[in-house]
């Protein structure tokens, strides 16, 4: 059985909820994204700020105390940097160190723009720094100060780094939560929405069911499964007045027109106890209270469909034992069957009890057995059969007659349809469908197959059967 889970998954509320989700995901997505590419331009800019800054600072003191004075005043930077990300290097123009804190001229410098007129913005790795000693990227200034003296000034993107680590890691994190929270949001929501359609799934399914006198509830909140709920009780107000009406009209019908008939039926049956056998208006008043007869059970027959078809009057049912009252009409049928040499017999001998109508049932197998006797050739044979599963009881009648099309399986249980070679043949084309108006109050299952030859009518009930 589907876990409530997965039924929550399925619905369309959920899907429509993870359509919000991801669009919610894209906008967290979205935000992160802006907030990184601005934070990180404005520590590039930070950076390069200072970079100029103390480029300034150092570039002044060359023209004022020349290259001891700028010597001494690295030296005096590094020292104050505690955090070491700053880098610095003074050359000769041999490339010779002067000062700083790099212990060459770097050598994988690459260029990223001018600065100034001879100078060059430029990024290089460096081994680290003393409070950091893994590879580090680092932005600088390269110009030289005069012919003799060339000076670099950086500072080490470590920092950037640890910034940009912790706005990943905080993304990551709020997008893992922002899903977690929107999926239970979903479940709730659909939850919620699915509570509310339950309940009228199941007044719905008992109104199928027959009780048509009950309505949805519904809350006093206004919302639109209030107006929904409301709307349908008005609906099922008018179809159970209609349905009422109808019903009169039936009851109406059954009076004024099956009495008349069974009184002409009376009469002509008296008229033709006082008429010699040899007189010929005999067989004519005999043929007309036939005809008659057949009309009042037609007029029987939709009468009996139209109320299972309403579902008014069958509601409670009882334990009905489906190998008595099958092995019974194998007994009924089989002089009819010996008549035409036909063999009817029932290989059904354990008890198989299932909740139902006894007598509709008994109805809907009789009329299965007539239909099996009315087509299966001199020196056929009609079997009845079961199987049982944990959940279903299957019975099985199968004949090897003409069988039906496949093509018309779906349309045999349809009042009066008949199939063109059956045209000939005593019936109404009414009794399949009596069949099928027991089976949908039973809840069962019906499947036409081929029998090779002959047809198989496959009957599961969906109740547990009970030895």
């Amino acid at each position: 059985m589907e876990s409530k889970l997965a039924r929550i998954i399925k619905t369309l509320t959920f899907r429509l909820a993870l359509v919000y989700v991801g669009l919610f995901s894209l906008s967290v997505i979205l935000l992160f994204a802006f907030i990184y590419t601005f934070e990180m331009n404005q520590l590039q800019d930070q950076i390069s700020d200072s970079i100029r800054m103390q480029y300034s600072y150092l570039a002044d003191e060359y023209r004022q105390s020349g290259s001891s004075g700028v010597e001494a005043r690295i030296k005096e930077l590094i020292s104050d940097d505690s955090e070491g990300n700053e880098v610095y290097l003074l050359v000769n123009s041999k490339n010779e160190k002067l000062a700083g804190n790099l212990s060459e001229w770097p050598a994988n410098a690459v260029k990223e723009s001018k600065y100034e007129k001879d100078g060059n913005w430029s990024h290089f790795m460096i081994e680290g720094t003393r409070t950091n000693p893994k590879n580090v990227a680092v932005r600088a200034i390269i110009i030289p100060l005069s012919k003799w003296r060339n000076l670099l000034v950086g500072q080490s993107l470590q920092s950037n780094e640890r910034i940009e680590q912790t706005i990943v890691q905080a993304f990551w994190a709020s997008l893992a939560l922002t899903l977690f929270m929107a999926f239970i949001g979903a479940i709730i929501m659909t939850r919620s929405v699915m509570r509310r359609i339950n309940v009228i799934n199941r007044s719905a399914n008992t109104i199928i069911h027959g009780n048509l006198s009950v309505r949805i509830p519904f809350t006093q909140g206004g919302d639109e499964f209030d107006e929904l709920s409301s709307n349908l009780n008005d609906m099922l107000d008018k179809i159970e007045m209609l349905l009422s009406s109808l019903s009169q009209f039936a009851n109406n019908i059954a009076h004024d027109l099956r009495s008349p008939l069974n009184r002409i039926i009376n009469r002509l049956d008296a008229g033709l106890r006082t008429i010699d056998n040899s007189n010929p208006a005999r067989k004519i008043l005999e043929k007309n209270i036939h005809d008659i007869q057949e009309l009042v059970g037609t007029f029987n027959s939709i009468l009996k469909i139209s109320e299972l078809e309403a579902n008014t009057e069958f509601r409670a049912f009882a334990a009905c034992n489906l190998s008595s009252i099958i092995n019974n009409l194998v007994e009924l049928y089989e002089p009819y069957g010996a008549e035409k040499n036909i063999a009817v017999t029932s290989e059904i001998t354990d008890p198989l009890v299932i909740y139902g109508e006894k007598n509709l049932l008994t109805q809907a197998f009789a009329n299965l057995l007539d239909n099996a006797l009315k087509f299966t050739p001199e020196g056929g044979t009609i079997r009845i059969t079961s199987h049982s599963t944990a959940k279903t009881t299957t019975i099985v009648v199968a004949d090897n007659g003409p069988g039906i099309p496949p093509e018309y399986r779906h349309k045999v249980f349809e009042k009066f349809f008949r199939l063109e070679e059956s045209r000939n043949t005593k019936g109404n084309g009414l009794g399949l469908s009596l069949v099928g108006a027991i089976a949908r109050i039973h809840n069962i299952d019906i499947i036409l197959a081929d029998n090779n030859p002959g047809l198989r009518v496959e009957l599961s009930f969906p109740q547990m059967a009970n030895a």
